[in-house]
């Protein structure tokens, strides 16, 4: 039971003491504010805000007179007449 015992603070005392205090930790995904504070402490510039993205557009309603089809009513244009041709075409072999 001794060496179980002892063994079992022994690997206490170690995990402890490979323990860093007051440490930095290493962060895989860091948050915009820390990559900003990261960035100054480099020495690199300070990331200037260019604001968040507009989420609204403005519409304009058309004008009562605008009118993107034809009436209903109107009667539709009838198409032309087919071109009929009498005889062989210029040029060709006789």
């Amino acid at each position: 039971m001794m060496p179980l015992r002892l063994l079992m603070t022994a690997l206490a005392l170690l995990s402890i003491v490979s323990c860093e205090f007051g440490g930095r930790a290493d962060v895989r995904n860091p948050t915009v504010e820390e990559l900003d504070r990261l960035d100054v402490e480099w020495g690199l510039p300070q990331r200037k805000s260019r604001g968040a993205p507009k989420r609204t557009y403005q519409y304009t309603e058309p004008s009562p007179s605008y009118s993107p089809a034809a009436p209903a009513d109107a009667p539709a244009a009838p198409a032309p007449p087919r071109e009929t041709i009498q005889g062989l075409p210029p040029g060709a072999p006789q």
